[in-house]
């Protein structure tokens, strides 16, 4: 009996526990998914036209994802079984790299930090914007590859040797990864940025440099794409004519207000800057820093209120069943889209800057005598620009909730600096707390997802 309690507790405390949990509580949501909208559309590609030649078209008609949407073709062309198996190892994966880029002490107890993080970010919500495989495949994979991607910066930082076999998976990750979009500016910034540390640090290697390069001609590949640009053209003349004739202002200013429109309800954003305001309260004791600390989760409190309450539809009911007020003759997000911006979207834009910018103070504060600082920065920046850059898409209204997948992330990854950095100064009390409260407000955000599919 001792020997199989002993194997129990072995396998029950193994550091990769929390995440092989994950992993099947997603699986189990795959039980309520099954293939829609473009999932359909991708199936019957191959039966068409052959892969090299759905290549060569996708590059001039349509996308730079030349080996993203091949993939997503095949998994849509399969039974959603395999999708779902190999979908799960990838919501391992997730994790998993999380807890390899930035995890290096008590890795039980802090996976299951990430673990708690990842159940407030709302995957479902995401997901099933055009279709789970088509979607996912777009969106999520890449931005697990691209932690992967960014992996060989770790080891050359903490000096750890890259062998060729390696460097060679690594290579073909890249380009994965790389192929969309967001995800190959974040690799791009991030290579730059630590090639210029590494060369200050003298530190800097072939394979880093070789990556830079790689990650800079993807950049230029994806801006060159004829087919981006006639995608861009007609998605702009299908639903968005007057896109054409916007400028750097007015593109801003969509990026703020489809933030507003696409945001989900979700957990993350209020969990993440709620452990800001803990931590900046138990660190100072004066007002400003204090302050400084809590304006963002008012600010994000507010995000969610004017978007989950105000625009929601379930809550436009409810107040014309009490009151008999029609709420889209107050306020109707439809007169809000695939319009010229006007003074509410400059409104709007407004207040997204003063809530980016209070973010990155409270970051510099936050983390201003620790070693974490500058990559709290990078996460927190880049999980800001994933948001600007939507404004120079004219599907900035269209791609929806998807879209957040980015910001969603960096917030997690952000929270678990935060836990890293601040945790240790806390009482044990108050450690004991914040981890239930992390586990408790995680079982309800895998919950939501749950009834959202059941």
């Amino acid at each position: 009996m001792n020997d199989i309690q002993s194997r129990i507790n072995k396998i029950v405390y193994w550091q990769y526990f929390p995440f092989i949990v994950f992993a099947f509580l997603i699986l189990l949501l795959h039980f309520g998914m099954k293939p829609f909208g473009d999932d359909l559309v991708y199936g019957e590609v191959f039966s068409k036209q052959p892969v090299i030649s759905f290549m060569i078209n996708s590059y001039y008609t349509w996308s730079s994802r030349i080996f993203i949407m091949p993939v997503a073709a095949f998994f849509a062309g399969q039974n959603f079984a395999l999708f779902s198996v190999v979908d799960t190892f990838f919501y391992f994966l997730l994790p998993f790299m999380i807890s390899k880029l930035f995890v290096t002490e008590n890795k039980w107890e802090n996976n299951w930090i990430i673990i708690f993080l990842m159940a407030c970010v709302p995957f479902v919500s995401m997901m099933d914007t055009a279709g789970w495989v088509i979607t996912t495949i777009h969106y999520l994979w890449p931005l697990i590859l691209g932690l992967v991607a960014l992996y060989p910066l770790k080891k050359v930082y903490c000096e750890e040797s890259i062998s060729l076999v390696e460097s060679i998976l690594y290579v073909i990750i890249t380009l994965f990864a790389a192929n969309m979009e967001i995800v190959a500016a974040i690799i791009m910034a991030f290579y730059i940025i630590f090639s210029g540390f590494f060369l200050y640090k003298k530190k800097i290697t072939g394979f880093i440099i070789f990556q830079t390069i790689l990650s800079i001609g993807n950049m230029i590949f994806v801006l060159t794409c004829p087919g981006n640009v006639l995608r861009d053209l007609a998605e702009a003349a299908f639903r968005f004519p007057v896109y054409i004739n916007f400028g750097l202002i007015e593109k801003m200013a969509l990026s703020a207000t489809s933030t507003l429109i696409c945001i989900d309800q979700n957990f993350i954003l209020l969990v993440v800057l709620g452990m800001a305001w803990l931590f900046s309260w138990s660190q100072y004791k004066t007002l400003v820093p204090r302050m400084i600390g809590i304006i963002p989760f008012i600010l994000g409190l507010v995000i969610n209120l004017a978007r989950v309450v105000l625009l929601s539809p379930k809550f436009a009911n409810l107040i014309n069943t009490l009151t008999g007020v029609n709420m889209v003759d107050l306020v109707n997000p439809k007169n809000l889209m695939n319009v010229t911006p006007g003074m509410i979207h400059y409104v709007i834009s407004g207040f997204m800057v003063i809530f980016a910018v209070s973010l990155i103070l409270m970051t510099f504060m936050l983390f201003k005598n620790s070693k974490k600082m500058w990559i709290a920065v990078l996460v927190m920046g880049a999980g800001i620009m994933s948001r600007v850059v939507m404004g120079f898409s004219p599907t900035v209204y269209e791609s929806g909730a998807r879209t957040f997948l980015f910001t969603y992330i960096a917030l997690a990854i952000y929270g678990l600096l935060l836990y890293l950095e601040f945790k240790p100064d806390l009482s044990e009390k108050t450690q004991k707390i914040l981890i239930i409260s992390l586990g408790i407000i995680g079982v309800l955000g895998y919950l939501e997802s749950f009834l959202k599919i059941f």
